[in-house]
Parts: C-alpha cells; sequence; structure tokens
C-alpha cells in the first residue's frame, strides 16, 4: 500500500473562458508521450474548468496504459484555458505513471517543467489549485483500477520559501483482471495524505516520475498524515521522506499504527505471502499497542524496511 500511496502525492497540477471544441484542444502535451482526448470541455463556476469523457492513452511500447475518467475538474487562479488543459494532461500522466509503475522515454522532462510553470508561480505566491477525478478507471492491458473519485490539492505558502502542501484523497477504489492475488486482497478502498514539500521540487520530481526515473532527484517531504483503509484493515502514519523517481531509492522515516493487525497477517498468508506474513507477525512482538492499535517507528532506506531497528525480509 505504501508504494501506491506515495507516487501519488507527487503529481501536481483561471477565469472564466470559452473552450475550443476537443478537436481542437490545445495542448503541449507531446504527440510521442501521450494523447488526450475529452468529449466536452467547459467552464465550471468562477475559476474553474470540467472536461467529460476524459481519456489519455500512452503511445508507444506502453500503448496498452490508458486513463479515463467520467469527468475532471481542475481550478486554481490566474490561469488560461490552455495552461489548465495542460494541467489536467500532467496530472494525469503523473497518475498513470505511478499506478502503472511504467516510464515512458518519450515523456520529455521540458514539457513537465514547461507545463507545471503557471502553477509553481502561483503557488510561491500564496494560491491553491484543485484536482479532481471522478468515476476514473487506470487500464493496464486486462488490469482495470478503477476509483469513484481522486481529489489532488495544492497550496501555497505564505512566502515564496514557505514550502507547498499538498493532500490527496481517492475513494471506492478497486480492481480486477489482476493475477496477483495479494494486491487484489490489500488494495486501499480509501486512501488520503497531506504532505509537504519545496515548490522548485515538484517539476523536476515529476518529470523523474513519468520520463525518467533518475535517482539524482531527491525531494525531501514531511508527511504530515497517510491513511490508508481496507475493510477492517487500517493504516496510518507521519513522517518524514526523500522521494526519487525511483521508490527503491526512495528513503523516509516516520511513525506508522495499525489497527486489526492480525486481519493483515492472516490476509498475507491466505494469499501465500508466507514470508511478508512471518515478517509481521515478527514486528507485532516488538510493536506499542494502544488505543490505535499497534504502532512502530519505521525507516525506508535501499529498498529495506526497519521496524524498531530490525529490518524485515519483505522481498
Amino acid at each position: 500500500m505504501k508504494k501506491l500511496l506515495l507516487p501519488l502525492l507527487l503529481g501536481t497540477f483561471a477565469p472564466m473562458f470559452a473552450c475550443p471544441a476537443p478537436s481542437a484542444w490545445a495542448t503541449s502535451l507531446p504527440a510521442e508521450c501521450a494523447i488526450s482526448t475529452a468529449t466536452t470541455t467547459q467552464p465550471h463556476g468562477a475559476g474553474s474548468l470540467m472536461s467529460r469523457g476524459y481519456d489519455l492513452r500512452l503511445v508507444g511500447e506502453h500503448a496498452h496504459q490508458e486513463l479515463q475518467a467520467g469527468d475532471i475538474i481542475v481550478s486554481g487562479n490566474g490561469l488560461d484555458a490552455g495552461s489548465l488543459q495542460d494541467l489536467e494532461d500532467a496530472a494525469s500522466l503523473v497518475m498513470v505513471a505511478s499506478l502503472s509503475g511504467h516510464h515512458s522515454d518519450h515523456c520529455p522532462n521540458a514539457y513537465f517543467l514547461q507545463a507545471v510553470a503557471p502553477v509553481l508561480d502561483g503557488v510561491q505566491s500564496g494560491k491553491s489549485y484543485d484536482l479532481v477525478w471522478d468515476n476514473g478507471v487506470m487500464s493496464t492491458g486486462t488490469v482495470h483500477l478503477s476509483f469513484r473519485r481522486a481529489h489532488l490539492r495544492l497550496t501555497g505558502g505564505s512566502t515564496p520559501d514557505a514550502p507547498a502542501v499538498m493532500t490527496l484523497e481517492t475513494q471506492g477504489v478497486n480492481i480486477n483482471g489482476s493475477k496477483n492475488h495479494l494486491l487484489e486482497a490489500t488494495m486501499p478502498q480509501q486512501a488520503s495524505a497531506s504532505a509537504s514539500m519545496p515548490v522548485s521540487s515538484m517539476g523536476p520530481l515529476a518529470a523523474a516520475i513519468v520520463g525518467h526515473a533518475a535517482e539524482s532527484v531527491a525531494v525531501p517531504v514531511e508527511l504530515t498524515s497517510v491513511k490508508a483503509v481496507r475493510d477492517t484493515m487500517q493504516i496510518s502514519g507521519n513522517g518524514k521522506a526523500t522521494l526519487t523517481g525511483n521508490a527503491d531509492a526512495s528513503a523516509g522515516e516516520g511513525h506508522i499504527a495499525v489497527q486489526h493487525l492480525d486481519d493483515i497477517i492472516a490476509t498475507l498468508r491466505d494469499s501465500g505471502q508466507t514470508k511478508a506474513s512471518a515478517a509481521l507477525v515478527l514486528a507485532k512482538l516488538f510493536g506499542h499497542r494502544g488505543t490505535n492499535g499497534t504502532s512502530w517507528d519505521v525507516n525506508w532506506d535501499a529498498g529495506v524496511l526497519t521496524v524498531n531497528h530490525i529490518p524485515l525480509p519483505i522481498h
């Protein structure tokens, strides 16, 4: 759940205006990277834009990956129609890469730096931006991950040097068509997260996630809260992390609490994940028990998870 939830934090995304027809969609999305279309695009209240029947499909070797949404609503201050549409595409592209785990060399870094530049300027002056996907489906071949709603909000600080604050909430998540029974059994049905990071790092990190998984990009992130829920299972936490375009190259430390840990252990065991279930049984012995379930101090570095200074064999 951690590898799914964190990347999703990294997605970055007007006055009233008339919008062109879908066939004349003005966007800087490179044709060799992906193709986006929408059935209709129109104003949605003050400083907001709605795209209905949105579809973004990667091209080339990843042409089997696609994101569809019944509606996408993007809201903000000081962006024209083209900038808001670029923001829809850039954020959707980051979501596709985050959920699929694939990166394309045909999505150049320069595109992301250009697409998010107006937003980063706005964040530095304290402005806020919202992006909402409703009734979305992320497809990778025969595997379909659906969600009822995903809401990303980016808020600037009170000074130009203050970090940006991002919040992400997903609801009604479901997956089908996967041969990975563990993934189907543990996918969070609901998740939320709040984090802050330097404004100047957001564009390069988004580019690293989608185009080039460069370990040289290292972004410090303060995780105010993270929460993932599936049935009775619940994981929550907070801490600090250094994020890169490669999940195994990222690092972090913090505090994690789990409610109904025995249910998670049973789910792993039933899915044939004996090593992972045994690791959690061991972790349970060293956990702190309280009203919020079982909790630990954790560290993630170089692909190794350490709980209360004990490395766990999760690979």
